[in-house]
C-alpha cells in the first residue's frame, strides 16, 4: 500500500513522464482529424506533421477541402513538413485552392519538398533568394517532378493574384519546369513588375537559346528589376540577337552603372560582332570592364587571339584580370591554363574560379582528374565537388579512391559528388 501511494510522487519527479501520458497517439491524431471541432483538427494535424511519419500523409490528404481555411493552410505546412512524395498529389490539389495564401504557402511546400531545403522567413523571400538565374535549375537532374505540378503551376501563372502569379513563376524556374515556357514568355505581358521579373527569372533557368529572345522586349520595360532580370536571363541563354540592341543600351549607360550589367550580359552572350568593343574594352582602366572584355572574347574563342592574351596575362597585374585571361586561354584550347583556374578555387576568387571552370563544362573532366591528386586537401575538395556538378557518372571511378582520402573534408566531399553522380545514372 505504501508503494502504491508513493507511486504519483515518483512520477511528478520524473521530466516528460506525465506530459508523454497525456499526449495523444498518433491513432488519435489520426481520429482527431475527422473531429467536428476545427480547432481539435487544426491541432492533429500539426502534431502529424511533427511525427514525420508517412502513414499520416493519407490522413492529412483528406482534408485538402476542409471548410476551416486555418485547418486546410496546416495541413499544407504538415505536409511540407512530412517531406513525402506521396503528398504531392494532395499540394497539387491545394494549388487551386479558393484562398491565395494557401495557393502560395503550397508552391512553396512544393519547392522545398523536391528541392529539399527548409524555408527561414516569408514566401515571397524565400522563393526569390532561392530563385538564383545563373544555375540551371535548383533541383538536381535527377529529381523527377510530377507533371501535374507544372499544370498547376502554369494555371498559378493566370492566377487573379499577384503574389501566386509571381510564385508560380519562380517555381516553375527553380523545379525545371520547361515544358512550360511558352506560358513563362506569355507571363512577359503581366501588368505586375515583380510578375514578368519572375517570369524573366524562369525562362533564363528553363528555357532555351531560341526563347529568350522573348527577353529582348524586356530591355525597354518600365521597371529596372525587369530589365535587370532579362539582362541576367539573357546572357545565361546566351542570345545572339540580344547583341545589337545590348550594345546600344551599353552605348547610352557607358559610364553608368547600369551600363556595368548590360556589358556583363554583352560579354556572356558570345557574339562575335561585339569583338571590336571589347577590344576596345581590353585597353580601359577600369578592372572591371577589362576583365568583362577578356571574358567576352575568351567565349567568342577566337584562337587566333592566343599569343597576344597569353602575354597580356603575363602583364596583367589585377588578380581578377589575371584569372579571366586564364578563363579566356581555356576556352580558347590552351588547358596549361586551367591549373590557375584550380589553384585559385582555395582563394578568395575561388567563386569565380569555380563558376569558370563549371562554364567550360563536361569537356574539361579529363584535364582535371589529375588535381584530385592534388597535394592541396582543399583543391582536391573543391575539385571533387566541381566533378560532381558536371554530372557524368562516367567520372565515379576516379572519385572513389578520395573516399579513403586521410582529409576527412576530402572523403565527405569525394563521397558526396560520388553519390549526386549515381543518382544522376539512375534516373537517365
Amino acid at each position: 500500500m505504501i508503494r502504491r501511494a508513493l507511486l504519483p510522487a515518483v512520477l511528478l519527479l520524473v521530466p516528460g513522464v506525465l506530459d508523454a501520458a497525456s499526449r495523444p497517439s498518433f491513432d488519435d491524431l489520426v481520429a482527431n482529424l475527422k473531429s467536428p471541432n476545427a480547432k481539435t483538427r487544426q491541432e492533429a494535424a500539426a502534431e502529424l506533421g511533427k511525427s514525420r511519419r508517412r502513414e499520416a500523409v493519407t490522413p492529412l490528404a483528406a482534408l485538402v477541402r476542409d471548410p476551416e481555411f486555418k485547418v486546410r493552410l496546416v495541413v499544407v505546412k504538415a505536409l511540407r513538413e512530412l517531406r513525402d512524395p506521396s503528398g504531392v498529389p494532395a499540394l497539387v490539389t491545394l494549388l487551386g485552392d479558393g484562398d491565395p495564401e494557401i495557393r502560395v504557402e503550397t508552391t512553396s511546400a512544393l519547392v522545398e519538398i523536391y528541392a529539399e531545403v527548409e524555408r527561414t522567413g516569408p514566401v515571397g523571400r524565400f522563393l526569390k533568394l532561392f530563385s538564383d538565374e545563373t544555375d540551371p535549375t535548383k533541383v538536381e537532374t535527377y529529381v523527377q517532378v510530377e507533371p501535374s505540378v507544372f499544370d498547376g503551376l502554369a494555371k498559378g501563372l493566370r492566377d487573379e493574384n499577384a503574389s501566386v502569379r509571381e510564385a508560380s513563376a519562380l517555381a516553375l524556374g527553380i523545379l525545371g519546369g520547361s515544358s512550360k515556357r511558352k506560358e513563362i514568355v506569355a507571363a512577359f505581358q503581366d501588368p505586375v513588375p515583380d510578375v514578368r521579373a519572375a517570369a524573366a527569372i524562369a525562362l533564363g533557368k528553363v528555357g532555351a537559346q531560341e526563347d529568350g529572345r522573348a527577353l529582348i522586349s524586356l530591355l525597354a520595360d518600365e521597371s529596372m528589376e525587369v530589365k535587370n532580370r532579362a539582362l541576367t536571363a539573357l546572357g545565361v541563354l546566351r542570345v545572339p540577337e540580344a547583341g545589337p540592341p545590348l550594345r546600344e543600351l551599353y552605348e547610352q549607360n557607358r559610364r553608368k552603372e547600369w551600363g556595368l550589367k548590360v556589358l556583363e550580359t554583352l560579354s556572356r552572350i558570345a557574339d562575335p560582332r561585339q569583338a571590336d568593343l571589347f577590344l576596345q574594352l581590353v585597353q580601359d582602366p577600369d578592372p572591371e570592364r577589362k576583365r568583362l572584355a577578356v571574358e567576352g572574347l575568351g567565349r567568342i574563342s577566337d584562337s587566333s587571339r592566343l599569343p597576344a592574351f597569353k602575354k597580356d596575362y603575363q602583364r596583367e597585374r589585377n588578380e581578377d584580370v589575371r584569372l579571366a585571361y586564364a578563363f579566356a586561354i581555356t576556352l580558347m584550347g590552351d588547358r596549361a591554363f586551367l591549373d590557375s583556374l584550380v589553384l585559385s578555387l582555395t582563394s578568395r576568387t575561388g567563386d569565380r574560379s569555380r563558376g569558370y571552370i563549371l562554364e567550360t563544362g563536361r569537356p574539361i573532366l579529363p584535364d582535371l582528374y589529375p588535381y584530385l591528386s592534388d597535394s592541396d586537401a582543399g583543391v582536391r575538395a573543391a575539385v571533387c565537388d566541381i566533378v560532381g556538378a558536371l554530372g557524368d557518372p562516367d567520372a565515379i571511378p576516379r572519385l572513389q579512391p578520395l573516399v579513403s582520402d586521410p582529409n576527412a573534408n576530402v572523403a565527405d566531399r569525394a563521397n558526396r559528388a560520388i553519390e549526386r553522380l549515381r543518382r544522376a545514372r539512375a534516373s537517365r
